[in-house]
């Protein structure tokens, strides 16, 4: 991804930060020109569009803790356009990854038509360069032009502030995953976000309040202390005792994420090592809660009361001890929680520092992501699978064997290629 501004000097304007930032602007995507175009009044195709670029500068300072906070979420540049000609191009970050993508467009007045698409996957730290440098370059042209006081220079050396403090970074991040604006945040949501800084961290943090973002507050706080009761409680059939030395067992280098590879690489191969060194060799099927528990040290295993809008709750002591509060749901799915429950598995497996994660309903989440890559490879290796569909099983019969459910068995088939590649270098 990349921002090519070219200034137009002395352009006419009533609004004095549109006229001292009129430009031609080209935003590159996987390198591709998302804003080429055909221009009807032209009659030949452009290359940039003509637009003032603070106002798209603002709408990233403002949103920029929602951008890189928030899970599930894609964000449009045409929210920023305030009457000018923008492409059709969005982001959203998983947290270690930014996912930009553009798509066509037809505009009637004036008449001009984006016929192009592409997409991009780069890393969070290169999407930050890139759009600071863009917002940096901005405020410097405003500053430049005698403007000092304009709300995109205000916002940005608020964000700036803020990401040179990691505690306050992270506060502002955790905001942002609730969609809100950090600097106006009220006083139950900051208590909220506060409290739960005390026992999540970092990642952790983020995914968890990134799930609760259309909870209520009061809901928010049930949860929160629903948990908080349940961690405090030494429950012995939650312990996993096994899983720390299992996990110490995996060969190294299975943990880091490929160049252009999503979450799911370090799930899928972690999976296909994991079910090997648990013993489920191929034409075995981790079936049940029980399955999984007692390969993991306790056939004694139950489903945690008490814990509310979870699907589990990953924690770690000091002594390294590993449980999984698995949530008991009001009426499960026959695979719902043997699949939380892999998923959870899947996160200490992958993450070993961390002392708490919860596992939950998000899917543009980086943890969330692969413990859902892993509890799918795990209970139903894709190769399997595919063996059973090209023999001529259908997806409930495949589902039915491997005690699933029939969603992900059809993610394992179309993700078949994907899981060889992650899996075979």
């Amino acid at each position: 991804m990349k921002f090519l501004v070219d200034w137009e000097e002395e352009a006419p304007n009533l609004v004095v930060e549109e006229e001292a930032t009129l430009c031609s602007l080209e935003i590159f995507v996987g390198g591709h020109n998302s804003c080429r175009h055909w221009d009807d009044s032209a009659g030949h195709p452009v290359d940039s569009v003509m637009v003032p670029a603070v106002h798209l500068a603002e709408g990233i300072a403002a949103d920029w803790w929602k951008i890189f906070g928030g899970r599930d979420i894609r964000h449009s540049i045409l929210a920023y356009r305030t009457g000018f000609i923008l492409p059709c191009l969005s982001f959203g970050c998983d947290g270690d990854t930014f996912e930009v993508s553009f798509s066509q467009q037809d505009c009637r007045n004036p008449g001009v038509a984006f016929w192009g698409s592409g997409s991009e996957v780069l890393p969070r730290a290169d999407a930050e360069m890139e759009l600071s440098k863009f917002v940096d370059n901005v405020s410097e042209r405003l500053a430049g032009e005698h403007i000092w006081e304009s709300e995109v220079q205000i916002q940005w050396s608020k964000v700036k502030e803020s990401r040179q403090d990691p505690d306050e970074a992270e506060f502002c991040e955790a905001a942002g995953a609730l969609g809100l604006d950090p600097y106006n945040v009220g006083d139950d949501d900051a208590r909220f976000i506060e409290r739960a800084g005390t026992w999540f961290t970092g990642v952790a943090l983020i995914e968890f309040i990134a799930g609760l973002k259309y909870t209520a507050v009061a809901r928010r706080r049930e949860i929160l202390a629903g948990l908080e009761d349940v961690i405090s409680q030494n429950d012995p059939f939650a312990e996993l005792p096994d899983l720390p030395a299992l996990s110490g067992k995996l060969p190294p280098g299975l943990h880091a994420r490929r160049p252009g590879e999503g979450a799911w690489g370090p799930g899928y191969r972690l999976a296909q090592a994991f079910r090997h060194e648990l013993g489920f060799e191929s034409g075995s099927e981790v079936d049940s809660i029980r399955s999984l528990a007692g390969g993991l040290g306790n056939h004694d295993f139950k489903a945690t009361v008490g814990l509310p809008g979870v699907g589990a709750v990953l924690s770690r002591r000091d002594s390294g001890a590993v449980s999984v509060h698995l949530g008991g749901l009001k009426y499960p799915a026959p695979w719902s929680q043997t699949f939380n429950l892999a998923r959870a598995v899947g996160d200490a497996v992958c993450y070993r520092d961390d002392s708490l994660f919860v596992v939950n309903r998000l899917h543009g989440a980086q943890r969330q992501a692969m413990g859902r890559a892993f509890a799918a490879e795990l209970l139903a290796p894709a190769e399997e699978v595919l063996s059973m569909s090209t023999d001529g099983y259908d997806v409930p019969d495949i589902a039915g064997r491997f005690k699933v459910s029939e969603r992900v068995v059809a993610h394992q088939l179309d993700n078949h290629k994907r899981v060889v590649e992650a899996c075979s270098r």
